[in-house]
């Protein structure tokens, strides 16, 4: 008998409720408030009680999650959250500590690292930062020349960048390549900008396959065409980057320089794109149609004289002029999206 009473002793206070449990029940289902101006902008008030429970002081912090166009969801920010971040003087370090200050703060979950260099050690560490992003799946970096130090971040969640600045950085090493082909330079692209073109598609990769889930759904369930045309955006320049590697590296600088004026406007466009890119609207992709009807004609009206010259430059701007009408469709897809609340 005392066995059995142990045991419903035990079995209540398994079920016995938290003290947060218990306050929550003190919460109204829903509460039902009116919206207010504040300055240019539009406000809630959050109640009093719920405050109190969810430990809310002026200027605290919550993330707000759209749902649809009728639905947001409220959080408080998680305990822990706050960022760490770690200065590293590598003008005073030789650079086999600082490797080993950067591993070091990687396993204690650093989040930023801001490291100094001067005019002596950039490159070194420059490319030691390289190096370790082939070990460190996560690791990101990007140089702050006006303050003389590389930010570094850990992207394990990915939530410290987004598409749209990965998307923008293939989009300036593109356009690198393009201007050291065109000015007869292709010699300026290097092994580290090569690194730096596989390091940002795995990175936009992994972007858009961990946030998978924050993409909104259709009734079936499945992603909704947002994410397939961010991947094929992601892929597209990954394959300009490519065509140029691959047709136009090696073509003579004499026969380039006589469609430069046509090859320079490409990666203007596609800057243009991606700059509009969570901007599309009837204004932005009529200005984008326009520019690519003009690069049309003009590809129409240049005189292409050798094989050399249609194989390698001619049907190179003609996959470019395509690819941009598939970027027209997807951005069509994407301005009906926001129009019925859908992005």
């Amino acid at each position: 008998m005392e066995n059995k009473i142990n045991r419903v002793d035990n079995m209540e206070k398994v079920k016995k409720p938290t003290n947060s449990e218990d306050r929550m029940k003190n919460v109204k289902n829903n509460y039902k408030r009116s919206i207010i101006r504040l300055g240019n902008s539009l406000a809630i008030t959050f109640p009093q009680d719920w405050t109190h429970i969810a430990t809310l002081k002026e200027k605290s912090e919550v993330n707000i999650y759209p749902i649809d166009i009728n639905s947001l969801v409220v959080r408080t920010k998680e305990k822990g959250e706050e960022k760490t971040v770690y200065n590293l003087d590598g003008t005073k370090m030789p650079t086999i500590l600082v490797r080993q200050a950067i591993l070091s703060a990687f396993k204690l979950n650093v989040d930023e690292i801001y490291l100094h260099y001067n005019s002596k050690n950039q490159e070194v560490l420059y490319e030691l930062l390289i190096e370790l992003r082939r070990e460190i799946i996560g690791i990101d970096f990007k140089n702050l020349p006006d303050k003389n130090q590389f930010y570094i971040n850990f992207l394990l969640d990915t939530s410290k960048t987004t598409l749209n600045e990965v998307l923008k950085d293939l989009v300036n090493v593109f356009t690198t390549i393009i201007d050291n082909i065109v000015n007869g330079e292709p010699e300026k692209i290097s092994d580290l900008l090569l690194d730096e073109i596989d390091r940002k598609y795995s990175l936009g990769t992994r972007i858009l396959i961990t946030g998978l889930a924050e993409y909104p759904v259709s009734r079936s369930r499945l992603p909704i065409i947002r994410f397939l045309g961010d991947r094929v955006v992601l892929l597209y320049i990954r394959d300009f980057i490519n065509e140029a590697l691959l047709n136009l590296q090696e073509v003579p600088s004499e026969i380039v320089n006589q469609y430069d004026e046509l090859l320079v406007k490409i990666p203007r466009l596609l800057k243009d794109i991606i700059k509009n890119y969570d901007n599309i609207n009837l204004e932005t992709i009529s200005e984008f149609q326009e520019f690519l009807i003009n690069l049309q004609e003009q590809l129409d009206n240049t005189e292409f004289k050798t094989d050399q010259e249609i194989c390698h430059v001619k049907n190179v701007i003609t996959y470019y002029i395509n690819s941009f009408k598939n970027f027209f469709d997807i951005g069509i897809t994407r301005m009906i999206e926001s129009d019925i609340g859908m992005n």
